[in-house]
Order: structure tokens, then C-alpha cells, then sequence
């Protein structure tokens, strides 16, 4: 095995609020009164906005704009333009929306001098600039983000762009992801695959089940 290929999301890091798009500063704007359930149901209604290509801050802020201005108008807040900007500013250019889970420096540090670390998440610009907020990017020696390449996961061949880069034969790449079906399409590209329960929540898998990614060692 020479290429570790690391999800963001679920395996680095994961939501400060618990849900992705429901940001700090998205809920001090919203009434106490409405209930998470009904956020996320409306969020799901625009979510074919999130997976617009993009490679700029600039752009992605303009797509958040339009994302949270359609979630906020459907909650029944009409006028709030100066507040979606806001929002939309701080999802882009600020950290706060998202938490490292703890020891993920020292996993990503020690696993680097081992193999090869690249990173394929379906994210946006924003996560670069997040990463090496943290200093966490120079354990990378790539980073895949669906925006940049207009590719998703779920369509198979955001996979192969670190196959042809690196040309990964079949087993010298190990893929983690918290998603089952993503695990299946990945291992169809001749990944092997590992999946991340860094909650103790998945109990059935057809792959094999890590808390760490200590436990890669």
C-alpha cells in the first residue's frame, strides 16, 4: 500500500452544530422556534445549488449567497439580505463552521511518513484555505476537491483523477470515507477501502470498520 486517500468530512473533521449547513452563524439568525428538521428539509430542496463547479472564494461565495437566501425565504424570512451575506461570508471565509476531531494532526503526521496523503472530498474552495488555516496541508501531497474538477463522488469518476495522476495500480491505494455507497464505488475503481466510524454509530458494514485513523498504522 503506498497512497492513503482521505475523506474530509466524517474523517477529519465534521460540524460544529452537527449538520453541515447549518452554521454557527446561521443559527444565531434564525428564530429559536424553528425546528432543525424543517431547516434541513428546505435545504434538501436547493441542494442541486451546492454542486455547482467552482474554483474560487468568490464564486463559492456567490453560490452560498443564493443557497441560504432560497432556505431563508422559504423559513418565511423574506428580507435579509445584509444577514445572508453574512452567513454565506462566514461559511466561505471563516473556520467556525467546522471542528478538527481531536488527534487528527498527529494521525495525519505520523501516516505521512508512511505513505503518500491525498485527500478526495466532495467540498469547495473553502476547504483549502481551512486546511492550511490549520496547518494540516502540508501532510497532503494533493488535495481533490469535486468543485475544482466538477466531478462527485457519487458518479465515479471524481475517483480516477488520483489514479491517472499518481497511476495507482490496482490495491496500492486505500480509500476512507464514512459513506457505505461511496466505499462500494471506490472499491470498484480498484481502491481497498476502509470505513470511519469516529462515532461507534455504524454497527453493519460490508467493508471494514476503523475509529481512527491511528488504526491504519
Amino acid at each position: 500500500m503506498k497512497y492513503l486517500v482521505l475523506d474530509f468530512g466524517g474523517v477529519l473533521a465534521y460540524p460544529t452544530t452537527g449538520y453541515w449547513f447549518v452554521t454557527p452563524c446561521f443559527m444565531e439568525t434564525i428564530s429559536l422556534d424553528v425546528k432543525i428538521d424543517k431547516v434541513l428539509e428546505v435545504m434538501s430542496h436547493y441542494n442541486y445549488i451546492l454542486s455547482s463547479k467552482m474554483e474560487t472564494l468568490e464564486e463559492e461565495y456567490q453560490m452560498f449567497s443564493l443557497f441560504y437566501d432560497k432556505t431563508l425565504k422559504e423559513l418565511g424570512y423574506p428580507s435579509m439580505e445584509k444577514e445572508i451575506k453574512k452567513i454565506a461570508y462566514d461559511f466561505v471565509y471563516q473556520d467556525g463552521k467546522y471542528k478538527f476531531y481531536d488527534g487528527v494532526e498527529n494521525e495525519l503526521k505520523e501516516l505521512s511518513k508512511k505513505y503518500i496523503l491525498l485527500m478526495l472530498s466532495d467540498n469547495w474552495p473553502c476547504v483549502y484555505h481551512l486546511l492550511k488555516d490549520q496547518k494540516l496541508d502540508q501532510y497532503f501531497d494533493k488535495l481533490y476537491v469535486s468543485s475544482i474538477y466538477g466531478e462527485e463522488k457519487k458518479d465515479g469518476r471524481f475517483f480516477d483523477f488520483p489514479i491517472e495522476d499518481y497511476g495507482i495500480k490496482e490495491n496500492e491505494a486505500l480509500f476512507v470515507d464514512d459513506n457505505e455507497h461511496l466505499l462500494d464505488i471506490a472499491f470498484t475503481k480498484g481502491y481497498d477501502v476502509r470505513r470511519m466510524d469516529r462515532e461507534h454509530e455504524k454497527t453493519l458494514s460490508k467493508h471494514k470498520v476503523i475509529h481512527h485513523l491511528r488504526n491504519l498504522e
